[in-house]
C-alpha cells in the first residue's frame, strides 16, 4: 500500500469526526450556558479547539488522496473539485470557531465571565461551520457514489439476497473459494461471424 492509499484510508476514517464532534461540543456548551456551569462550558470549548486540529488532518488527508482516487471508475471529477472547494471553506470556518473557543477558554482560565455577546458570536460562527461541514460531507458522498447524485434511480433488486443465500450454502468467505459467481456480468459477449452467401449458391444448397 502506497502513501496515497494510506492518506485515503485516513480520510475515510476521520472525515465525519469534525462535524459530529462540533455538534456535540456546541450542544454541550449550550447546555453548560443554560445551567451556568463553567466546567461544562470550558470542556465544550476545548472540544471545539480539538475539532480544529482534527479538521486539519481531514483536509490534509483528503487533499493528498484526491489525485489517487481521481482515476477510479464512476468517480465524478466535478463533485471531487466541488468537495475540495467546500472543504477549504469549512476548514477556515472551523478555524474561526476554534479561535473564538480558545479565546473563551483563556478568559475562563483567567476567571473572567463569558458575556452574552460571546455566546451569540460563538453560536453564529459555530453553527455556520457545522452547516458548511454538512454540505461538504453531502458533496463528498456524491464523489464516488452515483446512487446518491441528483437524478439517480435506485431500484431494489433481489439478486443480492439470492447471492447471499448461495454464499451461505457454499460455506466460504472468499469468492475465489466458491463456485458462486456473477458470470452473466463478467462473461464477454462473443460476436458471431455472418456466413457468406455466394451469388451462385442458394440457401437450399447451403442446407
Amino acid at each position: 500500500m502506497n502513501l496515497s492509499a494510506i492518506w485515503l484510508h485516513v480520510h475515510l476514517i476521520v472525515n465525519h469526526i469534525p462535524m459530529l464532534w462540533a455538534v456535540f461540543a456546541f450542544a454541550l456548551y449550550y447546555y453548560g450556558t443554560i445551567k451556568k456551569n463553567g466546567d461544562i462550558q470550558k470542556a465544550a470549548l476545548l472540544g471545539f479547539v480539538a475539532t480544529t486540529a482534527i479538521t486539519w488532518l481531514v483536509f490534509r488527508s483528503g487533499e493528498n488522496a484526491a489525485g489517487y482516487v481521481a482515476g477510479l471508475p464512476l468517480l465524478s471529477l466535478d463533485y471531487l473539485y466541488e468537495h475540495e472547494q467546500w472543504a477549504q471553506k469549512t476548514l477556515w470556518a472551523l478555524y474561526a470557531a476554534g479561535a473564538i473557543a480558545t479565546l473563551g477558554v483563556v478568559k475562563m482560565w483567567l476567571k473572567r465571565q463569558l458575556h452574552g455577546v460571546f455566546f451569540i458570536f460563538f453560536s453564529i460562527v459555530a453553527v455556520a461551520a457545522i452547516a458548511m461541514s454538512a454540505i461538504t460531507s453531502d458533496i463528498g458522498a456524491k464523489v464516488a457514489n452515483p446512487g446518491v447524485r441528483p437524478g439517480s434511480t435506485l431500484i431494489k433488486s433481489p439478486k443480492y439476497n439470492e447471492y447471499k443465500e448461495k454464499r451461505k450454502k457454499s460455506g466460504t468467505l472468499r469468492s475465489d473459494k466458491t463456485p458462486v459467481s456473477n458470470e452473466s456480468a463478467t462473461k464477454p459477449a462473443v460476436a458471431t461471424k455472418p456466413v457468406p452467401v455466394s451469388d451462385n449458391v442458394t440457401l437450399e444448397e447451403e442446407k
